[in-house]
């Protein structure tokens, strides 16, 4: 009876790895959590079992529920904590690791200094700092970072028209962010802000751009600002406000 047990256990385990290793990376971490679920789920559940068959026979009265629940009291964090790391890494205290205006060196070389500038904004009551970009006269101006990608990156900024533009001439800009590596060009994101028209647009618009894709590897993280559908040029005054490399802390970082 005990060796069939074993048998189906190992056969449980084989199923599980070959369907960890069918399923790719997201399947493969579904079902880490969901292994490391029913472990804890268990363990739980055999302390709470054992604590009040104890209570029940006033054996160790004092040792086995304390000792339950100080497990209990340290699992659960560090249960929450990893089930967090491993769904939604997103909730976790971010920490900043590469700083695109402090980095502005690697790039600005390549843009007229025109239209590049480091400036404060504030729009309603908030102030940042911002790395401002006009569009070139070919459409477009392009800032180009080296850098490795760390494990679940995230690039992290607020856009913005400088509010003295809001009600100037023009039809808006467009902000896109392209990762090149050994593949080609990757268009990740791209928003059209257009506060001239839309006043939805009077505002810090907060945008948040998973790098998970590419990580571990060495890439150039490309922005991009282009005037809007009308090619208008004037007052395209865009900003990218505090971006930034982010990933989540770790409690002893």
């Amino acid at each position: 009876m005990k060796s069939s047990k074993v048998w189906s256990g190992i056969a449980v385990l084989l199923s599980l790895a070959l369907a960890g290793w069918m399923a790719g990376q997201e399947g493969q971490i579904w079902l880490t959590f969901g292994l490391v679920t029913a472990g804890s789920l268990y363990f739980w559940g055999q302390g709470i079992r054992k604590s009040i068959s104890t209570l029940r026979r006033r054996d160790g009265f004092r040792f086995t529920p304390i000792t339950s629940l100080f497990c209990l009291a340290i699992g659960l964090p560090i249960y929450i904590y990893l089930s967090i790391w491993l769904l939604r890494p997103d909730l976790l205290p971010q920490r900043s690791y590469y700083d695109l205006i402090a980095n502005r060196q690697v790039t600005e070389r390549l843009v007229d200094p025109a239209l590049l500038k480091i400036e404060q904004w504030e729009i309603s009551g908030s102030e940042h700092t911002v790395l401002f970009i006009h569009p070139a006269n070919s459409g477009s101006t392009t800032l180009v970072y080296p850098v490795k990608i760390e494990p679940q990156t995230t690039l992290r900024t607020l856009l913005a028209i400088a509010p003295e533009a809001w009600t100037a001439e023009g039809d808006g800009v467009t902000f896109s962010i392209y990762v090149e590596d050994d593949a080609g060009f990757h268009l990740i994101f791209s928003q059209y802000v257009d506060p001239k028209h839309q006043q939805q647009d009077r505002r810090w618009i907060p945008i948040h751009v998973p790098l998970a894709a590419f990580q571990g590897r060495i890439v150039r993280l490309v922005l991009t600002v282009n005037t809007g559908p009308a090619s208008d040029l004037r007052y395209d005054w865009a900003g990218w406000a505090e971006p930034r490399l982010v990933k989540p802390g770790r409690p002893w970082e």
